[in-house]
């Protein structure tokens, strides 16, 4: 007996020599939550989905009155007690048609209603005497959309007349379980600058795109998707790439029942992130916690809160990040003690 016991302090001072020598090998630069909270505020946060978030109007852009004519689309026109003036001229690839007097109208790029202006004044100029002109679209065009990431049916989709995101998403098999698998809280529309110019319908941060001659609207899809804010159900257009990026990772590792990789997802925070490892083991754990995650250089970086004062709000709950690695800290005594425990069985006797 007396051995063993030798041998478990032998361990535990092995042990503590370790941790002391870890604590001062660190190099990489270590902050406070209170800290980490004041430089987010203070500088701009580069995050790209943030960067990008669209800030949807107050109108729909749903109304097929919205649908912008092109190439392709036949158009069924009539004017009030001019029968024979009615067409059903079908838009060229220059975006034009022709119509009896007044010849050819560049129709491309414009709503029903507004042709229906167009035209109006075109006849009233030399013809009729205020001509009521109605236009609706009667066949669409075919229109291809790409959807990407994590949707059940991944690739191009043909679609006719003017489709909404959520339709889209529909017909490419939905998008992944928001709660257990790869979807992250996102969708992105990439849309090529030279189609329909969107700052007529909604506001978007314009930032730096993914690519060049590009314009990238970075929508919330739990809002989306629960219909809290249904003007983010943008209407998509020909050419248009949608893409479901895939949920990020970080690993919690320490004191905690259930170590290892938890999915991340928006607003994930330090405390939920350890509810999702299975909270604090209350025989090693303490309420010390450690964030290391790598700055925009790719320096390595430390953060230091505490869950305690993120429950009584005197600290931030900060965010997590893909590729953080969260660490809860190891009490040295207990975990002495546990390993004395362990090499050293406390006899129990029956009464």
């Amino acid at each position: 007996m007396p051995n063993r016991i030798i041998k478990a302090i032998s361990v535990v001072l092995v042990v503590a020599g370790i941790c002391l020598v870890g604590g001062c090998a660190s190099s990489s630069p270590v902050f406070s939550a209170q800290a980490l909270s004041q430089m987010q505020a203070s500088t701009p946060n580069k995050d790209m989905r943030q960067q990008l978030m669209l800030q949807a109007s107050q109108s729909t852009l749903t109304n097929y009155k919205d649908y912008k004519v092109g190439p392709e689309d036949q158009l069924e026109i009539g004017i009030f007690g001019q029968e024979k003036l009615n067409r059903f001229p079908r838009v060229n690839g220059q975006g034009e048609i022709t119509m009896p007097l007044v010849g050819m109208v560049k129709v491309g790029g414009l709503t029903p209603e507004q042709i229906e202006k167009r035209l109006a004044e075109l006849y009233d100029a030399q013809f009729l005497v205020n001509p009521q002109v109605s236009v609706a679209v009667k066949e669409y065009r075919h229109q291809r959309v790409a959807v990407t990431g994590a949707v059940g049916k991944p690739g191009a989709i043909e679609i006719i007349g003017p489709r909404t995101l959520l339709e889209v998403l529909s017909l490419a098999g939905g998008i992944s379980n928001l709660n257990t698998s790869a979807a992250g809280d996102v969708v992105n529309v990439i849309r090529h600058q030279n189609a329909p110019d969107l700052a007529k319908t909604v506001k978007v941060d314009t930032l730096k795109p993914f690519s060049p001659n590009t314009e990238t609207m970075v929508i919330d899809l739990r809002r989306l998707v629960s219909g809290q804010s249904p003007e983010l159900n943008i209407t998509v257009s020909n050419g248009d790439v949608v893409h479901v990026p895939f949920a990020g990772t970080a690993y919690v590792l320490g004191g905690v029942k259930k170590p290892g990789n938890i999915v991340v997802k928006e607003n994930l925070t330090v405390s939920q992130a350890v509810a999702m490892a299975g909270g604090i083991d209350p025989i090693l754990g303490t309420n010390k916690i450690i964030i290391m995650r790598s700055d925009e250089q790719g320096k390595p970086i430390s953060i230091i809160t505490n869950l305690n004062s993120i429950i009584a709000r005197r600290d931030p709950d900060v965010a997590v990040k893909d590729n953080d690695v969260v660490v809860v800290n190891e009490s040295f005594w207990k975990k002495s003690l546990f390993v004395i425990r362990t090499l050293v069985p406390i006899p129990t006797y029956a009464f």
